[in-house]
């Protein structure tokens, strides 16, 4: 597995990023709510009546006649269909507002994704060449055993020769005990390093993974101001931003819910005993008219609300102050390591090439007469 690969695997199969991504289907899904609150709404509804008996009304006498006389009255038709209709004409900004709260929710989300995704890709940078660099720990200690396994005998040849102390010999055991220690070490950092990248791939942890790469790569270089230029454009400092829009309509929908609201509604009525006849224009009536509610008493609630809403706004102020602090405190704290990462590097190659050259070469020999 190369780094691309594990990289465009955890984009794919990473389950928080996937719990991200979902958030910003929900905030989609909130969106498209809010848009339909401007359309019209219109409910069907049927009623069905059993037939029951209805009381007996009585006329004594002497009104209409001589002989008194009964009937009943049914006010009550069996079966009644409805058609109700609303469109909202006027809202005095409830509909603007709450549909601005849900779309810079949803740009707040999708800068999160964006956040989100940033992170994996650096967790897979960390926990692969961690991973690759371990491996290397594990080989270093092999040859450090080797060596110090030469080293051992020649200590033991040399003190059969009588040429060193017991000392030295003991000495070289201990190495030897301690390389050996050092490679136990070596080995559990890279299990714990591969159960690492198992995680933030999303693979079961008795998955095998043989890693290819290189620790020579070198990153292109880069100034401590180009660093800096990228701090505004962070998404972690950019969903403050989204989030204080989402409280400026918030404050917005708090002020319009103290005043009154227009709507055209409408309603379209067929009733009758029998099923057959019930959609006969003689049985229908309707009603048309315009619907002006006026909130008489939403004063306190809205003013409760508005604290809430305004409190949300200078929590986005201080949040993105602070979060834009410590986003430049990671910056130089990570340019500061990179340099001197860098230039230990540089002096450990200057090291090493200098020990080359001073060593001799094996083909030469010093030949005397």
């Amino acid at each position: 597995m190369t780094f691309d690969d594990a990289l465009a695997m955890a984009l794919a199969n990473n389950e928080g990023l996937k719990v991200t991504q979902q958030q910003v289907r929900e905030s989609q899904g909130r969106v498209a709510e809010a848009k339909a609150g401007f359309l019209p709404s219109v409910d069907l509804s049927f009623v069905y009546t059993p037939a029951q008996r209805f009381p007996l009304i009585r006329i004594p006498a002497g009104i209409f006649g001589d002989q008194e006389q009964t009937f009943q009255a049914a006010f009550t038709r069996r079966n009644i269909m409805q058609v109700e209709l609303n469109q909202p004409i006027y809202t005095a900004g409830r509909l603007q507002n709450a549909y601005g709260i849900q779309a810079a929710s949803l740009d707040a989300s999708s800068l999160q994704l964006e956040r989100a995704r940033q992170q994996l890709q650096y967790q897979v940078i960390e926990t692969f060449y961690a991973a690759l660099m371990n491996e290397q720990g594990v080989r270093v200690a092999e040859e450090q055993i080797t060596l110090a396994t030469r080293q051992l005998e020649l200590a033991k040849t040399r003190f059969d020769a009588g040429s060193v102390a017991r000392l030295d010999v003991l000495q070289a055991e201990v190495e030897l005990a301690n390389a050996r220690a050092r490679r136990i070490q070596a080995r559990a950092a890279v299990a714990t390093a591969y159960q690492a990248l198992r995680t933030v791939l999303s693979l079961p942890q008795s998955q095998t993974l043989r890693l290819r790469g290189s620790l020579d790569e070198r990153p292109e270089p880069i100034t401590r101001d180009t660093l800096r230029a990228t701090i505004p454009t962070r998404p972690d400092l950019r969903v403050f931003t989204a989030r204080r829009v989402m409280a400026e309509h918030a404050v917005n929908l708090a002020n319009a819910e103290t005043r009154p609201s227009l709507a055209l509604t409408g309603n379209l009525q067929y009733q009758d005993d029998g099923v057959n006849n019930l959609l006969r224009t003689d049985n229908q009536s309707y009603t048309v008219g315009i619907a002006l509610r006026v909130p008489l008493f939403a004063q306190p609630t809205a003013a409760a609300r508005r604290v809430v809403a305004d409190a949300q706004m200078r929590q986005t102020e201080h949040g993105l102050n602070a979060a834009t602090a410590a986003a430049r405190l990671e910056v130089e704290s990570a340019f500061t390591s990179f340099e001197a990462a860098n230039e230990v590097v540089t002096t450990q190659e200057k090291a090493l090439d200098s020990r080359a050259r001073a060593s001799p070469s094996p083909r030469r020999r010093t030949r005397t007469a």
